[in-house]
């Protein structure tokens, strides 16, 4: 009988269990920028809503500071007293990424987590939404 030719079953299994990890690994360095930009994305919305959350539960007004490189939330317009951050107990300050380019404004959340307006800023190529009224951030 002549040796059979070929890969076995286990073979083909190994090969691509190896390949799918070095892709999980590898295709992330490809675009770093956006994956940084998808990243502060999340991270700016998880801000407003923190922002939100915290006007409601202090019964006062939040400020959410948008600048060119960075989120605040503040107490009053001016960034005096600034809101701490739940995790570090520190002032709440999300810096963006290099590359990330932010819109500019100021909103606020009052007592019953009531924006001051429906607003709308860029986070990098992305537009976050503040919904009238609610608050709701899509």
């Amino acid at each position: 009988m002549s040796p059979s030719r070929g890969y076995t079953l286990m073979e083909l299994v190994l090969v691509l269990v190896i390949s799918g990890i070095l892709a999980a690994i590898v295709i992330p360095q490809f675009n770093p920028r956006e994956v940084d930009a998808s990243w502060y994305f999340e991270k700016a919305k998880a801000a407003v809503r923190y922002a939100q959350r915290q006007a409601v539960a202090q019964r006062r007004t939040v400020y959410v500071v948008v600048s060119a490189g960075a989120i605040q939330l503040c107490y009053d317009a001016g960034c005096a007293s600034p809101v701490n951050d739940f995790g570090t107990g520190s002032p709440y300050l999300a810096a963006a990424p290099s590359g990330v380019a932010l819109t500019p404004v100021t909103f606020s959340f009052n007592g019953l987590g009531q924006p001051s307006g429906g607003t709308t800023f860029s986070v990098g190529a992305f537009s976050l939404t503040v919904i009238a009224e609610t608050g709701y951030v899509p």
